[in-house]
C-alpha cells in the first residue's frame, strides 16, 4: 500500500509538471512571468524564485490559489538583474509537495530597432508576443505572425483583440521586438468558428 502511495504521488509530480508552462520576456525595464497550468485546482500557492546564474534561486514573489481555476497567470519583476535573470515557478499543492516547473531566462534588450532581414518570409503559428497599443496600453497573446511587405500581418478570430497597428515590446522571438504588428480581426462580433464557416459557404 505504501508502494503504491508512493507511486502515485511520483506519477503526480510527472504528470502534473507536464502540464506546466513557463515564458519570461523582457518588456522595456521590466520582466513579465508568465505561466500556465491545467490542474491548478491542485495548488495551494506558487513561489517565483530568481537567480543571477540559473543554479542558485531566491524567492522572489509567493502567490495565494485564488480558487478561482484560470489556468493563465502573469506577474511582474520591475527589477530584473543586469544583462540576464533566471526564473522558474515551484508549485506547491495543499499537503506541502511541491514542484518545479523548468528554469526559464530573458535578457534585457533594446525595443529600437527597423524590421530585421531575418524577417523576410516570417511564418509562424502561435507566437507568444507582448503588444503595446496607441493609448500605452498593453496586453499578451499568442497569435499567427508573418511578414507580407515588409510589414508583420496577423489575423485572428479572437473578438478579444481589435484591428489595429501595435508594437511588439516583448516575445518569445527576439526578432519580433520592436516591430510594428498589423492585427486584421476577421470575427470582431465574437461569432463562433461554425457560425463563421456556415457564413462564408
Amino acid at each position: 500500500m505504501i508502494r503504491l502511495l508512493l507511486f502515485l504521488c511520483i506519477l503526480f509530480i510527472i504528470t502534473s509538471g507536464a502540464k506546466a508552462q513557463v515564458e519570461a520576456l523582457y518588456v522595456e525595464n521590466r520582466v513579465e512571468i508568465i505561466w500556465d497550468y491545467s490542474d491548478c485546482n491542485l495548488v495551494d500557492y506558487y513561489v517565483i524564485e530568481k537567480s543571477k546564474n540559473g543554479t542558485n534561486f531566491r524567492e522572489f514573489l509567493k502567490i495565494k490559489n485564488s480558487k478561482t481555476y484560470t489556468n493563465s497567470f502573469l506577474e511582474t519583476d520591475h527589477n530584473p538583474y543586469d544583462n540576464i535573470s533566471f526564473y522558474r515557478i515551484r508549485y506547491v499543492n495543499f499537503s506541502g509537495k511541491y514542484y518545479y516547473s523548468e528554469v526559464v531566462a530573458v535578457k534585457k534588450s533594446s525595443t529600437s530597432k527597423d524590421l530585421s532581414k531575418k524577417l523576410n518570409g516570417y511564418n509562424s503559428l502561435n507566437v507568444l508576443v507582448v503588444l503595446k497599443e496607441k493609448s500605452n496600453g498593453e496586453f499578451y497573446s499568442k497569435l499567427n505572425i508573418q511578414e507580407n511587405n515588409g510589414k508583420l500581418v496577423s489575423e485572428t478570430l479572437n473578438e478579444n483583440i481589435k484591428s489595429g497597428e501595435f508594437m511588439i515590446i516583448a516575445s518569445e522571438n527576439d526578432d519580433l521586438v520592436g516591430n510594428s504588428l498589423k492585427i486584421i480581426n476577421r470575427n470582431p462580433t465574437g461569432l463562433s468558428v461554425d457560425t463563421l464557416n456556415t457564413k462564408s459557404q
